[in-house]
């Protein structure tokens, strides 16, 4: 859109909600690290690749590991029955572990190392580790669980779910079942799984207590529901109280951590502008779309509202709402008014603005090299020059003069009113100097700085705290943008901290409000819209913007 002027069942159901985060598929990344330092856990070619599901033959390996014959097995010459087990170390481990009686085929030929192996056989082979005997009447297959939950292994609750459920047994499972596993007492009471494989050389006691598997008490696997989508499309007609929209809805999975969001300005320079299609063939992202409102009828093309590229802010103006990323896909709405804040020798000067073309008297402004080689000047007032860190210059400039912007460094300008006050200090040219953004008041929704890599803004505010927004910032109060029925872009935040992103060719805002609230977002943004409306998804363009665009916000997906 253009913007003419440049304004600024109970017990399981409370499980899974609790659970399915980013805090989880942390915990399980934390868990293969100590495993893996422990010399458990090897990974794939792609990492651990804990969103995959658990195979026969990594559960066959994996108790090798923790019975601490993994050296025996790779030595063993005993012939391997199985002809669908490659040669080399994978027919090794068959070939011990069937000798020493710890596994069968699934058939008298056949091991299928690559099949999905369920919570009930890993829990088995975990249990034999523990030294508890099936054959002589410890536990069977079919009560694994419970023996697992009865020794404290796994509580009831999830032993129970997933007897009933059967659900995917993935290697982020394996991974915490078996870090339960090795703090569990072994049946002879001779210590722990993890105190005997110390014994056997397997790793250092000092490591185990390092990795939390000695001396820090036993860990009792909770089954969690695991997560691992990564951005899911629909095209569909919703009915709302003002009527019905067609749109399209994609929901992103911000706790799968190989999803990263990432927002985009055209060559990292303002002003910069390039056709859709080029965007997002350079971009090789999943989904891109269209960013801030900006200057379309002017040559200038500056954005409104702030713009963050990889932790850098390239423009800076308060007043409209915010969206912001951090690097672990924290998402964050707000309406954060942000000051760049400069400090040398015990002296702090305050830039309202970073890279604003408006200047007057009674202002600050900051230019970086995303301004450009240089800044004219509008009015009377000081320029003060920080190339490498330091202040080399700070001299009077004139309305219609201009001064260059250093490539590794930045300008600030102060116009004359801003220059009399009490408040502000000549710089000291030689000193050291600072560039820090920060708040200059805590944000109602609460909105902070820390760790937001990404960075872009719209409005008008959709929803707000769960329930619909009908403020309306400064600027955004035209019947463009409210009543008009026009294509347009929103990006909303669920319940769960995943993202929503909506794009449909035909609505208001008023429905674009009703839309994201039914779709279940805490908070929402309207982002720019019109001719400025864009969406590709995996390449294809789906919605093609009439005008170049300049600042995006993408999202990638890590195939591994």
């Amino acid at each position: 859109m253009k913007h003419k002027n440049g304004l600024r069942v109970i017990a399981l159901t409370l499980i899974m909600s609790m659970l399915m985060s980013f805090q989880v598929l942390a915990v399980n990344e934390s868990n293969a690290d100590r495993l893996y330092d422990l010399g458990l856990f090897k990974g794939t070619g792609s990492g651990y690749a804990l969103d995959q599901t658990a195979t026969r033959m990594q559960g066959l390996i994996m108790l090798t590991r923790l019975l601490g014959e993994e050296e025996a097995a790779l030595a063993s010459t005993a012939p391997c029955p199985f002809t669908d087990v490659a040669a080399g170390n994978p027919s090794r481990y068959a070939a011990y572990a069937y000798e020493k009686g710890y596994t069968t085929g699934t058939t008298a030929t056949t091991f299928t190392p690559a099949a999905a192996i369920g919570f009930k056989h890993y829990v088995t082979f975990l249990l034999r580790a523990l030294g508890y005997d099936d054959k002589a009447g410890d536990f069977t297959f079919a009560t694994s669980l419970t023996k697992a939950a009865e020794i404290g292994m796994m509580d009831a609750e999830s032993a129970a779910f997933i007897s009933q459920n059967n659900p995917t047994f993935y290697r982020a499972d394996l991974v915490d079942l078996c870090l339960s596993a090795l703090t569990m007492k072994l049946k002879n009471g001779g210590g722990t799984l993890a105190e005997q494989l110390v014994q056997r050389g397997v790793f250092t006691r000092s490591n185990g207590v390092k990795q939390g598997v000695i001396s820090a008490g036993r860990k009792t696997y909770t089954y969690q529901p695991h997560d691992f989508s990564t951005v899911t499309r629909t095209n569909a007609t919703y009915a709302l109280p003002s009527g019905k929209l067609s749109a399209d809805v994609l929901t992103v999975n911000l706790s799968n951590p190989n999803v990263s969001v990432r927002s985009a300005m055209v060559d990292h320079r303002l002003g910069a502008t390039a056709n859709f299609s080029d965007i997002v063939a350079a971009s090789g992202a999943e989904v891109v779309i269209n960013g801030n409102f900006f200057e379309a009828y002017n040559d200038s093309k500056f954005p409104i509202g702030h713009v963050m590229v990889d932790g850098q802010f390239l423009y800076g103006v308060s007043g409209i709402s915010a969206v912001g990323f951090t690097e672990d896909n924290e998402m964050r709405i707000g309406r954060p008014a942000v000051f760049f804040y400069v400090k040398s020798s015990g002296r702090t000067w305050a830039c309202y603005e970073l890279n604003s073309r408006t200047q007057h008297p009674s202002t600050s402004v900051l230019y970086t090299p995303a301004f450009g080689e240089n800044t004219s000047f509008s009015c009377d007032g000081i320029a003060t020059t920080i190339e490498n860190g330091k202040i080399v210059s700070s001299e009077a400039v004139i309305a219609g003069g201009s001064a260059a912007i250093p490539q590794n460094g930045y300008l600030m300008f102060f116009g004359t009113g801003f220059a009399s006050t009490n408040y502000y200090r000549a710089p000291v040219v030689g000193a050291s100097a600072t560039m820090t953004p920060e708040l200059t008041q805590k944000d109602t929704n609460g909105f902070t700085l820390d760790g937001i890599v990404s960075l872009v803004s719209g409005a008008p505010r959709l929803v707000e705290g769960g329930v619909i927004c009908e403020t309306l910032e400064p600027g955004f109060q035209e019947a463009r943008f409210t009543t008009a029925v026009t294509p347009r872009t929103a990006v909303g935040k669920l319940k769960d901290g995943n993202m929503v992103i909506v794009s449909t060719s035909s609505a208001s805002v008023q429905q674009m409000r009703e839309l994201m609230l039914q779709l279940g977002c805490v908070d929402a943004v309207n982002l720019d819209g019109g001719g400025s409306t864009a969406l590709a998804y995996q390449g294809k363009i789906l919605r093609s913007p009439g005008r170049q665009l300049t600042t995006t916000l993408q999202i990638f997906v890590n195939k591994g």
